[in-house]
């Protein structure tokens, strides 16, 4: 008789689950946006303002020419013209 006691496939050792791109998602747009914050709720804003989110927090992470974080480079952008004509691509 066996009397192995079966754990469960994610608490057995050596097994790491990565973590779920959603809630990295959710987190990043919570700390940096303010995103549980939001008192967007008629209509369709909720779900433009997340599409919108969305597109901002992209823009923001593929920028590489300055070295700061999102929160950083969003208050940069809000501040400098240049650096938000860089981001949108009409920077020449």
């Amino acid at each position: 008789m066996n009397r192995e006691v079966h754990a469960p496939f994610c608490e057995r050792l050596g097994v790491r689950l990565p973590r779920p791109t959603r809630h990295q998602l959710h987190w990043s747009l919570d700390v940096q946006f303010n995103d549980d914050q939001s008192r967007v709720r008629r209509g369709y804003a909720a779900n433009n303002f997340v599409v919108l989110r969305h597109i901002v927090l992209n823009l923001l992470r593929h920028n590489t020419t300055r070295k700061a974080s999102i929160k950083s480079k969003r208050l940069l952008a809000c501040m400098e013209d240049d650096f938000r004509e860089e981001l949108l691509g009409l920077a020449i």
